[in-house]
């Protein structure tokens, strides 16, 4: 049914809610995952203004969490990332054409201000003039952010108790996870696995990787 599942992120909770839907979906159809940034920075824009350290900075950010999404994406999925300059809206529509996207995921509001890159009246726009489908993500009633470590690392060890073939006896979690493009990650052992937790800061969701031969 997809092939290509394009999502837009700015690094908001609705962004990372859209980014958890979209790699499910490429998950379950086999498809291509494209995660996209833009700045909006284009032709218009003086030179020596599209050429600054802030400018710079709003793309050095954007391939950041592009990566981060790649990262944290199932070993077996196919993700291409693109960090591009030019009016959200117009490049979403431009890129879902040129690369053959069959549904893009969106999030329902974005940031405003210096932050405001992606989302908002930009999901409103893509929904009303992209030729493909479009979906838009919403909170779930149960969801809950993650917003300090102390709070992730329990979310950790509750899905690693959970988790089939882990003695959660032996388990031992860092108490310093790391922080990336809108995720905990938690390192946990026991004796003889390691593993990394993503949590999601937005939503709680989890996500736990073997990385036991890594």
């Amino acid at each position: 049914m997809y092939r290509n599942v394009l999502v837009p992120t700015d690094g908001s909770e609705p962004a990372a809610r859209a980014v958890e839907q979209a790699v499910e979906i490429a998950d379950r159809f086999d498809a291509t995952l494209h995660v996209l940034f833009a700045a909006d920075v284009d032709d218009r824009t003086p030179w020596d203004l599209s050429g600054s350290q802030v400018v710079e900075s709003v793309r050095d950010h954007g391939q950041a969490l592009v990566d981060g999404v790649a990262e944290r994406a199932p070993d077996d999925l196919e993700v291409t990332t693109a960090v591009v300059d030019g009016d959200p809206r117009d490049a979403i529509r431009a890129y879902a054409e040129d690369e053959g996207i069959d549904v893009i995921v969106m999030g329902t509001h974005g940031r405003r201000g210096v932050d405001r890159l992606l989302l908002g009246s930009v999901a409103e726009h893509v929904m009303r003039n992209a030729d493909c489908s479009v979906l838009v993500t919403r909170a779930d009633a149960d969801e809950e952010s993650v917003d300090d470590a102390t709070t992730a690392i329990d979310a950790a060890r509750d899905a690693l108790e959970a988790a089939d073939g882990v003695d959660a006896d032996q388990l031992h979690l860092a108490d310093d996870p790391h922080e990336m493009g809108g995720y905990w990650i938690v390192r946990a052992e026991t004796d003889d696995r390691a593993f990394n937790v993503h949590i999601s800061r937005a939503t709680g969701t989890t996500r736990i990787a073997d990385v036991t031969d890594e």
